[in-house]
């Protein structure tokens, strides 16, 4: 790869984009202008021929935040704006001059960075919700973290609702190509695998010195998936 920040440079212009041409009304008030927008601008949709059950598996956002801080004192990101202010925030970043200075092309992080934004920007890096409801996954505590979205799928979980039971569940999981989330793709609770190396799948921050290992466990998952798509 020729230039490491190309794959991250292109999804905060798409991000950035997104945001500012995305319809000023509340979804409540127009959900009919709202769902053709993101139909048509979603890249999970895109990638899903406008499905707007699409989600992403990996938010790339979570990870950029991640190595952003790690690499960096917030003081530092501070003079490029608040990072807890995601668009504007990106806005900003976009208007930087050389990111080298942010994320160093040497830092073994960031070049797993890119190549997380490289793979995370194609069809591996999404899959078809049996419910929209469950884009809510997105939100606060769940942030996309996957492990964590799995884990609250299970009966009694916060998104079980989505399932009729735990089978079926499991169908899903086959179905959509995602058993490679499960140590020995044995499909329960007690086998969805640690990727942030918290050793708690509820927990989506890496312990301090285990970035690269997080990024690693992304890049494996996703290039797995890949794989059984192409093979179908």
């Amino acid at each position: 790869m020729n230039d490491i920040y190309e794959p991250i440079k292109t999804k905060i212009a798409f991000w950035c984009d997104y945001d500012k041409n995305a319809p000023k009304s509340k979804y409540e008030d127009d959900p009919q202008e709202h769902d053709k927008y993101r139909s048509e601008h979603d890249l999970d949709c895109i990638l899903n021929d406008g499905n707007l059950f699409a989600d992403t598996i990996f938010s790339l956002w979570l990870p950029l935040r991640t190595i952003l801080v790690r690499i960096n004192s917030y003081t530092k990101l501070n003079r490029v704006g608040n990072i807890n202010n995601k668009i504007s925030f990106l806005n900003k970043l976009m208007e930087v001059d050389n990111l080298n200075q942010y994320l160093p092309r040497d830092d073994k992080r960031a070049i797993l960075l890119s190549e997380l934004f490289e793979i995370g920007q194609t069809k591996a890096n999404t899959m078809i919700l049996p419910n929209r409801k469950l884009q809510e996954k997105g939100d606060e505590p769940v942030y996309d973290y996957m492990p964590h979205f799995l884990a609250e799928c299970f009966q009694k979980g916060r998104f079980s609702y989505a399932f009729k039971d735990d089978e079926a569940f499991k169908r899903w999981i086959n179905d959509q190509k995602l058993t490679m989330f499960f140590k020995d793709e044995i499909i329960d609770i007690n086998h969805i695998k640690d990727l942030s190396g918290s050793k708690n799948v509820r927990c989506n921050i890496p312990p301090e010195g285990k970035e690269t290992l997080m990024l690693e466990n992304y890049i494996q998952i996703l290039k797995e998936r890949e794989r059984q798509i192409d093979v179908g």
